[in-house]
């Protein structure tokens, strides 16, 4: 009984806790961490990472962080870790523009397996074109023959990449800096079992988001 509850608890009026499950009150658990147009870039980083295996490198953050944070203002709440993920596909990994890769086939020269013979199929607003380039490595020559179709000067120097998953059925994701000959840095990411992939996924983004702008 409530009248019982000083005896009880030896002392003044006290409301014991009673734990209950979120369901019960049709709510669900939530994160510590939640993200709106106030949240900062580790947070929304943070987020990616837990529930999606997805590692921003830091210096990709702040330009994520813009792009979530004003879609959270677009909609006027707080938004859901699922939705911060689709903003980061929509954005880095699969955003619109002209240049859509049909295909990249990289080919080892027959003396020096280091030398790339690099084959490029790739729909630029949906006409199919054909190049090839060569370069020390299957990075370097996607670009020089990628340069032969874009109107874009621009330069891959190094990039970050992770593994998700393990096993048969790992995916890797590649986060490539367009470096502009004017100034500045473009991200793109993509998506891959195979790294070389996975890279020149990543920098036909890149374009797509330089397209827009």
């Amino acid at each position: 009984k409530l009248s019982e509850a000083p005896d009880r608890f030896g002392m003044g009026w006290k409301v014991p806790y009673l734990h209950i499950d979120p369901a019960d009150l049709g709510r669900k658990f939530e994160r510590l961490i939640r993200i709106n147009s106030q949240s900062g870039k580790g947070g929304i980083a943070w987020v990616l990472e837990q529930d999606f295996g997805v590692e921003i490198p830091k210096a990709m953050q702040p330009e994520l962080g813009r792009y979530v944070q004003g879609y959270s203002e677009k909609v006027g709440r707080e938004i859901s870790a699922d939705e911060v993920h689709q903003v980061f596909q929509n954005e880095f990994v699969s955003p619109e523009g002209p240049y859509e890769l049909v295909g990249y086939w990289p080919r080892p020269d027959d003396t020096d397996p280091t030398f790339i013979h690099g084959e490029v199929k790739v729909k630029v607003n949906g006409e199919t074109k054909v190049v090839v380039a060569d370069g020390n490595g299957p990075i370097s020559a996607f670009v020089a023959a990628i340069k032969q179709i874009v109107d874009i000067d621009f330069s891959v120097d190094d990039y970050h990449e992770q593994a998700i998953d393990k096993g048969a059925d790992a995916q890797a994701l590649a986060y490539v800096p367009l470096k502009l000959a004017g100034n500045g840095v473009v991200f793109g990411v993509g998506a891959n079992s195979n790294i070389n992939q996975a890279a020149v996924r990543a920098i036909v983004a890149g374009l797509n988001r330089i397209a827009k702008t």
